[in-house]
């Protein structure tokens, strides 16, 4: 058999919008992810447990995307769990770099516009994820 045949009836054939959404916002995340780390890992808004996750539930996304089989329908949710759990540290460890911001001074420190730009990227895919998480991945056979 044709290896790229193989591979398009496989994973690419019958699929909906929510196995692309699914496979976009863990594409997403590792990129995300990657910047994190390059970017904010020596401030005090860096949070290891929020990389640590965002890369479990990247992994847990891609395994349920390219494992289709039904016992494993949980994993989208276990992923946007992940997803949820490291934005809420994200924010956690960012509130008072924030506050500082608001208020004038400098007590804690930290990277503001890191803060707020990594919670807006985290929330789109945490989004993106959520609803890819509700949604079909393939679509039915005919007689179904």
């Amino acid at each position: 058999m044709n290896v790229k045949a193989y591979l398009k009836e496989r994973f690419v054939s019958g699929r909906t919008v929510g196995f692309y959404l699914a496979l976009g916002a863990a594409v997403l995340f590792l990129i995300f992810d990657i910047i994190f780390v390059a970017v904010d890992a020596g401030d005090r808004t860096f949070s290891y447990v929020t990389f640590a996750l965002i890369l479990v539930g990247a992994a847990i996304e891609i395994v349920s995307v390219f494992f289709d089989y039904k016992f494993l329908d949980f994993l989208p949710v276990v992923s946007c769990a992940c997803y949820g759990i490291a934005f809420g540290m994200h924010l956690y460890l960012g509130l008072p770099t924030l506050s500082d911001r608001w208020n004038g001074v400098n007590f804690v420190g930290g990277n503001g516009d890191a803060v707020i730009t990594f919670a807006i990227l985290f929330g789109i895919g945490l989004v993106v994820a959520l609803v890819a998480c509700f949604m079909k991945r393939r679509r039915p056979a005919d007689g179904q």
